[in-house]
């Protein structure tokens, strides 16, 4: 995963005491690289409104994804203000913890300005080597990185609404105005299409590999080999379109006339391309969030069952969860989908998430405003045995909870919720302050 850039900024004034801001911000160049960050910076401190202005330009043209203005000394407020007016992007306000520079005098007149005009950002208090500081930094860079990566990005739409989910749905213009991302409609047609179109030697070929990789097989030759075909067809349509994520609908249409695109979706989030079910554009984005963060799968499931006394979240998936969750692929067994879901059925993932420490997220709408639910937990595994309780052809995650489950339950909107390996709430916090949107912690 490329690492966050960040432009450093240091402001002083000329009858202050320059030597100590010139040392926070050597100190501060070094600390940040240390903690994790690509850094781009002026060679100088800056000590006036207009300087401090063009630097500003010339590291948002350098690519930065948010400014880390450090005030070194006392400093006149509009050198800020003015600044982040002129170049409107993600900003740290960092003041230093040390009496003599009169940093946190010049820090809370800057803070409080930016409040009373309602510009947002972020503002921490510490010295450069400090890592509750640092911690806090790097947070907010990884955010408005993810961010940057959404803004300008391609999400194709393959199929329509489905089943009648309302919370799967959005308002392309409010997505396109909030998080940048533009949203194209493929119709399920030409999935179909290109599927019908690859040959048997090619998916027999690919088919040759699952075996080798995987476990048990349960679904005959023609199930597995169609399940392929629409695998290798999502993946051209990805690379014509130049997709960066997307949804599928999947059923009725794919599931009663051809297979299901279970296999195909799991692959391609194996692959790294965020691919969800049932056309789900709110999973899409809650998921292409938590890849940037986790750089790694995101589950995409249905919430199956609560324990309220033991706060025990289980999780399942109608078949499409990446098998890079489970611990071994070997122990990832392809299952035949439920004939009640489809005529032609399809391959499903049949495995348990792996052990560790994870990541809840679902992006909802209340009265048309987007909101966020955030929660943490452990993941454990049970054996399959253990799946037949709900479906056991079906991939499931166990999850304790960090949180309260009555607090979990009354901020669940969807059927689905997302899940990553990694602790990075503090991330989508940053995410939603940067965006306006309400975080919701469970």
């Amino acid at each position: 995963m490329p690492l966050p850039k960040v432009g450093l900024i240091t402001l002083s004034l000329p009858r202050e005491r320059r030597d100590l801001a010139e040392n926070f911000h050597l100190a501060a160049i070094d600390s940040l690289k240390n903690a994790g960050l690509d850094v781009v910076h002026h060679k100088d401190i800056s000590l006036s409104t207009e300087e401090t202005v063009s630097v500003a330009k010339e590291l948002r043209d350098k690519g930065a994804d948010c400014l880390i203005y450090l005030i070194g000394t006392w400093v006149y407020p509009p050198t800020i203000v003015t600044a982040t007016q002129e170049v409107r992007m993600p900003f740290v306000l960092w003041a230093m913890a040390d009496p003599q520079s009169f940093s946190l005098v010049g820090g809370g007149i800057v803070h409080g300005s930016l409040d009373e005009i309602g510009i947002k950002h972020k503002f921490v208090y510490g010295l450069p080597d400090d890592q509750e500081a640092l911690k806090s930094i790097v947070s907010y860079a990884r955010a408005a990185m993810v961010v940057n990566k959404l803004k300008g990005s391609n999400f194709g739409l393959i199929g329509g609404r489905s089943m009648g989910m309302y919370t799967a749905m959005v308002d392309m213009a409010q997505v396109k105005r909030i998080f940048g991302v533009e949203i194209e409609h493929v119709d399920q047609y030409q999935l179909w299409l290109l599927a019908t179109q690859i040959s048997d030697e090619e998916a027999r070929e690919f088919y040759e590999k699952i075996k080798k990789e995987y476990g048990r097989i349960e679904p005959p030759d023609e199930i597995m080999m169609k399940s392929i075909k629409l695998y290798m067809a999502l993946k051209k349509i990805v690379h014509e379109k130049k997709f960066d994520f997307i949804g599928v609908k999947c059923q009725p249409e794919m599931i009663d006339n051809y297979v299901s695109c279970c296999l195909g979706i799991s692959l391609l989030n194996d692959d790294g391309i965020v691919t969800a079910c049932e056309a789900d554009i709110n999973a899409a984005l809650t998921m292409q969030i938590m890849h940037t963060l986790a750089d790694g799968p995101v589950l995409f499931a249905d919430v199956n069952h609560l324990d309220m006394e033991q706060g025990v979240l289980r999780l399942v998936n109608c078949g499409t969860a990446a098998t890079t969750l489970a611990r071994d692929k070997k122990d990832v067994d392809w299952g035949l989908q439920y004939e009640y879901m489809g005529k032609k059925r399809g391959a499903t993932t049949v495995f348990c998430c792996r052990k560790g420490k994870v990541t809840l997220a679902r992006l909802s709408r209340v009265g048309g405003a987007y909101v966020m639910q955030i929660a943490s937990g452990e993941s454990f595994e049970q054996s399959k045995e253990k799946f037949k309780e709900a479906r056991g052809k079906w991939p499931h995650a166990f999850i304790k909870l960090d949180g309260d489950p009555k607090e979990f339950l009354q901020n669940i909107r969807s059927n689905h919720l997302h899940m990553a390996y990694g602790n990075f709430k503090s991330e989508l916090l940053d995410f939603c302050e940067i965006l306006g949107i309400k975080p919701i912690l469970t």
